[in-house]
């Protein structure tokens, strides 16, 4: 499904994203430009990001500023 369509991302591209390292939206807005124009898909996008990132293994649900400040 799509999630944004100022730029064509859908839920599997985000779930992908998030298998690779994104943890937040902003994570995700900046690996597939999502996000950044109309605000719209804000929302649906955090909350596959959230899902996806509950399919993770525990020790992968931190995010990349999350490690950096430990």
């Amino acid at each position: 499904m799509y999630i944004c369509l100022c730029e064509p991302v859908t839920d599997r591209d985000i779930k992908a994203a998030v298998h690779t390292g994104c943890r937040t939206v902003r994570d995700v807005a900046g690996q597939l430009g999502c996000c950044r124009d109309c605000g719209r898909c804000v929302r649906a996008a955090k909350e596959v990001i959230d899902a996806a990132r509950a399919e993770l293994p525990i020790r992968l649900h931190r995010s990349h500023t999350e490690v950096a400040a430990a």
